[in-house]
């Protein structure tokens, strides 16, 4: 048995009777004593760890699901006739879940805590309540709202403006004039408002740097992940809208406008002006060209890019193809065919020749 390092952390311990008060709408299956079931460990459902819960989100993992030698696992209501074992029946699994994790492993609040080495413009302005770690810099006529943590190492420039219940982890570096709603978070070492790459070459090779004089405007409930780079505008402003999670090293330059609710995978670049309307999801390593617009709910599917905007909303897959993802698997499942194009080609000319009636 082993049990995973971050679970070790678990400060609470619930009964499968408490968890069913706790969880919205859930029902117990197969179990006279809910109240004597202690559930010390959350797990996947191939562990083996004793006093545990586990879970499976739909009929795929029915098998999985029976054959788990969790103490409970978490399932849909409508598999639960499909049980002999004790489970926890609920309306949405992933949806319970974050209710269990949340209960497991409870945010850390903050406790209004300004470590010592920190330097804080006089301008500046903390909010009620907010966590400073140490060597972390607070810039000139710059706003940070009530209730935020803010880790060791970030910096943040003159009048930026974070609202209230921010997560930032360290490193991360804001620059002059990003403003920022609430309930952001944002993990180690991203950059917000850097400068945006632009440059023009007057004579061959040598490049003048144009000056970026926008900023970054980000809404409420943004989370970007580590390592990500979101460029300040040229003369307007780079936006991200309320809503949208942007993955670990993802690249975005300068006057990109993103919609609400926008999800974005890790290793996508999204280059100058593109336009990302609300609800699009871009998978992992894709590529967005600049001044191009992704119509609302529009999909990328992993490793894809996009020269041209889309006639629709659609799921998109390639490279500078533009097929929607069913014309993709028809265009994958002629491959083989297009590379055993000339021995195609010579069996026709064979079987015209004792034909009698091909050409040259």
């Amino acid at each position: 048995m082993t049990i995973p390092t971050f679970q070790k952390l678990i400060r609470n311990v619930y009964t499968l009777s408490e968890l069913k008060l706790k969880i919205s709408n859930s029902e117990i299956l197969h179990c006279t004593q809910p109240d004597q079931i202690k559930i010390e460990r959350i797990i996947t459902l191939h562990q083996d760890v004793p006093n545990s819960l586990s879970y499976a989100s739909d009929k795929s993992y029915l098998k999985s699901a029976k054959e788990s030698k969790a103490t409970v696992v978490m399932i849909p209501k409508e598999l639960g006739p499909q049980m002999d074992r004790v489970c926890l029946l609920v309306d949405n699994v992933d949806l319970a879940l974050i209710e269990i994790l949340a209960l497991y492993f409870p945010e850390k609040h903050p406790q209004g805590k300004i470590q010592k080495w920190v330097v804080i413009d006089s301008s500046a302005s903390v909010g009620s309540n907010s966590d400073i770690g140490n060597f972390v810099s607070i810039g000139a006529n710059s706003k940070i709202g009530k209730n935020c943590i803010i880790a060791d190492g970030v910096k943040i420039g003159d009048n930026v403006t974070i609202g209230d219940d921010a997560r930032i982890g360290p490193n991360c570096v804001f620059f002059d004039g990003t403003t920022i709603g609430n309930r952001f978070i944002c993990f180690g070492n991203t950059t917000i408002g850097g400068d945006g790459f632009r440059f023009v070459e007057i004579q061959k090779g040598v490049h003048h740097k144009i000056p970026q004089v926008g900023s970054v405007t980000i809404g409420d409930d943004v989370e970007i992940g580590s390592n990500t780079c979101i460029d300040r505008g040229g003369l307007d402003d780079t936006v991200i809208g309320s809503g949208t999670k942007i993955d670990n090293d993802v690249q975005i330059a300068h006057n990109v406008k993103i919609g609400k609710g926008v999800i974005v995978a890790g290793a996508t670049a999204i280059a100058g002006s593109a336009v990302v309307e609300d609800y699009c999801k871009i998978s992992g390593a894709c590529a967005v060209a600049d001044h191009i617009t992704l119509p609302s709910g529009t999909m990328l599917a992993g490793g894809s890019g996009l020269r041209n905007t889309p006639e629709k909303a659609d799921v998109y897959a390639g490279w500078d193809w533009n097929l929607t993802f069913r014309e993709f698997q028809k265009f994958r499942a002629n491959v083989k065919h297009i590379l055993n194009l000339n021995m195609i080609v010579k069996r026709i000319k064979d079987i015209e020749q004792k034909m009698g009636i091909g050409g040259n």
